[in-house]
């Protein structure tokens, strides 16, 4: 990438406040994939009973307050003069509704995993609302910040949002911005910035080319060598924080070759962790043995990152029959820096060749199991291991939620055990016991193989005022600039018009 020849000074920055994202939302529907970038989207228009803060604190939204009569259930009380955008005031029944609307899987719907634990739930009055739980689910609170409020008799298919939260969204035509406006009516502080396009870019250097260029305000996801490309610029500074993201290698077990286990554990072998963060992120990241990073509950001190060993890796490709090594395409979201991995792994037998493919393309194809190497990242969005273990590595159990993005069809009664079991121990330290024999297990199969867990750089302009959040989320009403400018009829804003 080259950026030299943006030199310029940019521009004061423009009304309204632009935020550049890798890739379009999948769907305006809350509850239709368990989907980060989709729901990061979509929480500037939708609210949940609870939130996290930008320290991964859970914090009330729609919920004012909540107690534990017993063990199994929870009640929770509505904060009062909450309107939709449309001007219906919330109520129970529409609680009700998006809870049950989330945990019943559809054609077009899958994200019942956050509600596994869920028995029952109803409305005590038009401002309380009781969940009844199968057995003690400590981590309720948690997993309610991403189940986010639609109005009861919401369509099958949610198109038009309307949600609580502090932006409107215009109407949205695919490849253009999607627009937001605050919210007038908003119970809660009203955003600084009133005007906001979201914008799909999926080539990183793009992005930042649009940021020198006074066209955003905001570039997500730069990578290292980017960021340090234009560190030096005074217009423009790299905001940088830990996540809770873990970088994988994912094997499909019903293709050839990976069907073999000595196949797979031959790539998990062939991969020099620490040399992978150095090369590819700069040193910004913690290597991985394990499928959840330092800052999600469930982490594992003990299990460090396995020690690459390339010959032996060469010896199991041989056992397996492949004494000549192989051929593998290694799929990856464009804009993902995978140059590293695929040099090693060569190095060791495994002949990988990147492919590339922008996310809205990539996602359907992992969604039907199509696809036979990848390297991808798991962000844990209510920073707790069960993310990753309820819904991708469990049994797929249609109508609970378990197994929800378990698109491998991937069984192993003994971990499904552990998993159940890690969801209703209530003694935290027991909890974390528990997820660990849970990851240990999970690891024996080699189908994902961790790398590391890598920091969250964002690239923005250097009069915005905005706290980073340990979760990633790029959320317009966090943030601020500290000059604007009268809109301007420019390009941008014909494609804005075009939008309505």
């Amino acid at each position: 990438m080259t950026l030299a020849g943006c030199r310029h000074a940019a521009e004061p920055p423009a009304t309204p406040l632009r935020i550049a994202l890798h890739s379009p939302p999948h769907s305006l529907d809350p509850h239709a994939q368990n989907e980060v970038l989709s729901f990061g989207i979509l929480r500037h228009v939708y609210e949940g009973l609870t939130g996290f803060d930008a320290d991964m604190r859970v914090v009330p939204l729609l919920a004012e307050s909540w107690e534990n009569p017993s063990d199994l259930v929870w009640r929770f009380h509505l904060r009062p003069n909450v309107h939709f955008h449309d001007g219906r005031l919330l109520g129970a029944r529409d609680v009700v509704a998006s809870l049950e609307r989330a945990r019943q899987p559809t054609a077009t719907r899958s994200f019942g995993s956050y509600l596994v634990s869920v028995e029952a739930v109803r409305a005590i009055d038009d401002s309380t609302v009781e969940i009844t739980t199968r057995q003690p689910y400590p981590i309720l609170l948690n997993k309610l910040t991403f189940v986010l409020i639609v109005p009861e008799g919401s369509p099958e298919t949610i198109v038009a949002p309307i949600g609580t939260g502090p932006y409107r969204a215009a109407p949205y035509t695919t490849g253009q911005p999607l627009v937001l406006t605050a919210f007038r009516g908003y119970w809660g502080p009203s955003p600084a910035e009133t005007d906001v396009e979201l914008i799909a870019e999926n080539r990183g250097a793009r992005r930042l080319e649009m940021l020198l260029a006074g066209a955003i305000d905001v570039a997500e996801d730069p990578t290292p060598a980017e960021a340090a490309e234009v560190s030096g610029r005074g217009e423009v500074r790299i905001v940088e924080r830990d996540s809770l993201t873990v970088l994988y290698l994912l094997m499909n077990p019903h293709r050839k070759p990976f069907a073999d286990l000595r196949v797979r554990r031959a790539v998990d072998l062939a991969v020099d962790r620490r040399q992978v963060v150095e090369r590819s992120e700069l040193g910004r990241g913690l290597p991985l043995g394990q499928m959840v990073g330092r800052n999600v509950f469930g982490f594992d001190p003990a299990l460090a990152p396995r020690a690459p060993d390339p010959a032996a890796a060469r010896a199991l490709l041989a056992e397996a029959g492949y004494p000549q090594g192989i051929d593998a395409d290694l799929e990856l979201r464009s804009g993902r820096n995978g140059g590293e991995v695929a040099r090693q792994l060569t190095a060791a037998g495994i002949r990988t060749r990147l492919v590339e493919r922008p996310w809205a393309e990539m996602y359907p194809r992992l969604l039907n199991g199509d696809v036979e190497f990848y390297l991808g990242a798991f962000v844990y969005p209510s920073a707790d291991a069960s993310d990753y273990f309820d819904a991708v590595v469990h049994t797929r159990r249609p109508g609970t939620g378990y197994g929800d993005n378990n698109h491998l069809n991937f069984s192993d009664p003994e971990l499904d055990a552990l998993i159940e079991r890690s969801g209703s121990t209530l003694d935290m330290l027991k909890r974390r016991e528990v997820l660990a024999l849970a990851m240990h297990r999970s690891l024996e199969g080699a189908i994902y193989a961790p790398l590391y867990s890598p920091s969250t750089l964002t690239a923005v302009r250097a009069d915005l005022l905005w706290k980073p959040r340990l979760d990633g989320l790029l959320l317009a009403a966090e943030m601020r600039r500290a000059a604007t400018r009268p809109r301007e009829a420019n390009t941008a804003a014909a494609g804005r018009t075009a939008t309505h």
